[in-house]
């Protein structure tokens, strides 16, 4: 491990680096320390240490190019082009924010409407089982015409919101059962919970 100098040893080594930093010379600091604390520091070795270490004259060099290059990075802008593109950015965010807020307002539309259809899925295979009863009872108002056109509109009603491309097979002979069973399977490949 390297030796420390005077300067780094000295417990007031902060203020010495802030006075050689400001531009003081090493004779003006070795006096203020003589005078202020009673430490002797030569100037010539508060001169090095500065030389050495701090070399202000190329660190201010490479700030004032730093800024040069800043400078010609950046056009000058007037007001009014600058107004003009402020203007424009919130024109574009308030468009975006609104139709942001019209996505989420149908996205929670279309959740609530598959809410429902899945509700009416799931009591599908009951009201239709209750039909097709009702459709062989002499005494009751229900005809098979009636089953038929309630399995008609539950397999219009699912390839709408299912986007399915071929219908599901109904056998109206087979009192509608493969319906209630293609009901059933898609109720729970599609529930909503």
């Amino acid at each position: 491990m390297a030796r420390k100098n005077k300067v780094e040893e000295s417990p007031h080594f902060n203020e010495i680096v802030k006075r050689l930093s400001e531009g003081e010379s090493g004779r003006k600091v070795s006096a203020w320390l003589e005078n202020t604390y009673n430490e002797k520091i030569s100037f010539a070795a508060l001169n090095r240490y500065k030389s050495k270490n701090i070399r202000m004259e190329d660190r201010v060099e490479a700030e004032l190019n730093k800024r040069a290059k800043k400078k010609k990075k950046k056009p000058k802008k007037n007001k009014k082009v600058q107004a003009q593109t402020e203007k424009e950015v919130q024109r574009q965010a308030d468009e975006k924010e609104t139709a942001e807020e019209t996505i989420n307002s149908v996205a929670e539309t279309i959740a609530i409407n598959m809410e429902g259809v899945a509700s009416v899925a799931a009591q599908f295979p009951e009201r239709f089982e209750e039909a097709c009863k009702d459709a062989q009872d002499p005494n009751s108002n229900v005809t098979s015409k009636d089953v038929a056109r309630l399995s008609l509109d539950a397999n219009k009603l699912y390839n709408e919101y299912f986007k399915q491309d071929e219908p599901v097979e109904v056998n109206i002979n087979n009192e509608l059962i493969g319906l209630a069973e293609s009901i059933e399977k898609s109720k729970k490949e599609f529930s909503v919970e």
